[in-house]
């Protein structure tokens, strides 16, 4: 069974090299949008497609969740373009396990379900701790669905912004669904910057005029950030990225 990797990016130089390094080792295809980045992803992106089977194309939106951006518009594109038996959604921020390449290939052979359920890990601070649910704040440590039986009908629904998937006859949570206990690990505030132009939509890092640098002391209004040192063991290219 083939798969195919889905992504759209936008200044994304610092994941890239992480993320193309991963999956290039498992998929089959890897078809990557770009919505008008201004650093190196581009040439990061190409040199991976003079080696692997990896597809770009360009689509500028403008700024990342303003009134001129289209997530869903984007991620439908790529899964009109998917050519693999199955299609993955993995973000330029976010690693498999290693443990995909032992398990995920015999599953996807074999079941009869259309969706795969993972557990995410989302990093906070730095790649040793674990943001995870509170009150209120019910968005950190759940199971989430990433991979889904190409040809089915499965398409994101018309959202702007954090656009969710949806089967033919309603919500992707009614299809026959499998969860895999393959952790996807999200670095998105762990290296790098920690953070991105307009990305502190729900106040958690405390820049609302996007300059400086992540305040991790602030604590929120409407629910408290809790996080939990990280038991795990991180990728292999992750691990070598961090010099372990």
């Amino acid at each position: 069974m083939s798969l195919t990797v889905i992504t759209p990016v936008l200044n994304e130089e610092t994941f890239l090299p992480l993320y193309l390094e991963s999956v290039t080792s498992y998929a089959d295809e890897v078809i990557i949008v770009d919505g008008g980045s201004t650093d190196n992803s581009i040439s990061i992106i190409e040199s991976y497609a003079a080696r692997f089977n990896v597809r770009l194309f360009r689509n500028k939106q403008g700024t990342a969740y303003s009134d001129e951006w289209n997530e869903s518009e984007v991620r439908n594109f790529m899964v009109d373009e998917a050519q693999g038996d199955w299609i993955a959604n993995i973000d330029a921020d976010e690693i498999f396990d290693d443990a995909w390449k032992t398990i995920m290939p015999h599953r996807m052979a074999s079941t009869k379900a259309d969706v795969f359920l993972f557990p995410i890990i989302n990093f906070w601070k730095d790649p040793w701790n674990v943001r995870v649910n509170t009150a209120n704040d019910e968005r950190w440590s759940n199971d989430i669905v990433r991979m889904w039986r190409n040809g089915k009908g499965i398409r994101y629904r018309d959202q702007k912004h954090h656009c969710t998937l949806r089967g033919q006859a309603g919500d992707v949570w009614t299809l026959p669904a499998e969860k895999v206990d393959v952790p996807i690990y999200h670095y998105h505030y762990a290296l790098g910057k920690r953070f991105k132009f307009n990305d502190n939509r729900r106040g958690d890092v405390n820049l609302y005029n996007n300059t400086g640098d992540p305040d991790w002391t602030y604590r929120h209004e409407e629910y408290q950030i809790r996080t939990v040192p990280f038991a795990g063991r991180h990728p292999q290219v992750i691990s070598s990225y961090l010099g372990l």
